[in-house]
């Protein structure tokens, strides 16, 4: 087996850091930081005032992925529930 040289170990790193790069430049950095920012200061209300359904709804209806990166616009009357309820509680009705 032949032995690999530090220069192609060099340019495989290199090669890993700009494809690194190139992703970096496609994700919607401010929509995450967005996300992350609420979710840091409101967990504890996403928490008391959700059920445990309502919350893995909420995450899969907010969280980004490649297929959805931005809420759809079917979905957004639901999260805006979602939100209402995390910051307001549940309602006497329920």
């Amino acid at each position: 087996m032949a032995k690999e040289s530090k220069a192609a170990k060099a340019g495989a790193m290199a090669g890993m850091g700009m494809r690194a790069w190139s992703y970096a430049r496609q994700v919607d950095w401010p929509a995450v930081w967005m996300r992350a920012k609420w979710l840091s200061h409101h967990t504890q209300r996403l928490y008391s005032n959700l059920s445990e359904e309502e919350r893995k709804e909420f995450f899969q209806l907010v969280i980004p992925t490649r297929e959805a990166p931005m809420v759809a616009k079917e979905d957004r009357g639901r999260v805006q529930e979602l939100v209402m309820k995390a910051f307001t509680g549940p309602s006497s009705g329920t």
